[in-house]
C-alpha cells in the first residue's frame, strides 16, 4: 500500500521536524562539515559564511585549519561534526521521508535521534556558557541563540517520540479467541 501524507495529516511538531531535517541537510554540507576540511578545497562563497561565523559573530567552534594548527583544543566538537557527518546525515534522509509519509514507525528512530542530538548539544552550549573564551556576555547570548534550536527541537522531538512509542507500547492488545 502506498504512503501519502498531506499537510493537513501532519502534525504541527511533524511539520516543524520536517522542516529542521530538510534545512539541515545543506547546513551540514555547506557549513558543518567546513571545520573538517582543508580550506584550500572550500569554495570561496562558503569561506565567506565561515567568515561571517567566526569573525563577525565570533562562534569559537566552526573556526578553520588555515596554518596546520588543528586547534587541538576544539578536538572534541569535530568528533561531534565527524558523528553529524557520518551518523546524522543518512538519517536526515531517512527522516525528511517517514515524516514526509507519517511512517507509523518514525517515532523510535526519532527519539533516538533527539536524545543523542540533545546530548550532544549539552557541552557545546556549556562551553558558550561556562567556557574558558574570550567573548563578552551578548557575543555568549547570541551564539546560544544560533545553537539552541539544535538543542531545542531535537529534545521535543525526543519526548514527543518518547510518549508516542510509550503509548504504543502500553496499547492493550486484542487476545485471540480460544477456541
Amino acid at each position: 500500500m502506498k504512503q501519502r501524507a498531506t499537510t493537513s495529516k501532519r502534525s504541527h511538531l511533524d511539520t516543524l521536524f520536517l522542516a529542521y531535517f530538510i534545512s539541515h541537510i545543506p547546513i551540514t554540507l555547506t557549513v558543518d562539515v567546513q571545520p573538517l576540511l582543508p580550506t584550500d578545497i572550500i569554495p570561496r562563497q562558503l569561506l565567506a559564511l565561515n567568515d561571517l561565523l567566526t569573525r563577525q559573530l565570533r562562534d569559537p567552534f566552526m573556526v578553520l585549519d588555515n596554518n596546520g594548527d588543528k586547534n587541538d583544543g576544539l578536538a572534541w566538537f569535530r568528533s561531534l561534526l565527524v558523528c553529524e557527518l557520518v551518523l546524522q546525515l543518512p538519517f536526515f534522509f531517512y527522516a525528511v521521508w517517514a515524516l514526509w509519509v507519517s511512517s507509523p514507525r518514525r517515532h523510535l528512530p526519532l527519539l533516538v535521534y533527539g536524545a543523542h542530538v540533545s546530548t550532544t548539544m549539552a557541552p557545546i552550549l556549556g562551553m558558550l556558557f561556562f567556557g574558558d573564551i574570550d567573548r563578552s556576555c551578548s557575543e555568549r547570548m547570541l551564539l546560544a541563540g544560533l545553537y539552541l534550536p539544535y538543542l531545542l527541537i531535537p529534545l521535543a522531538m525526543a519526548c514527543v517520540s518518547y510518549f508516542k512509542c510509550t503509548s504504543a507500547i502500553s496499547a492493550p492488545t486484542t487476545k485471540p479467541k480460544s477456541q
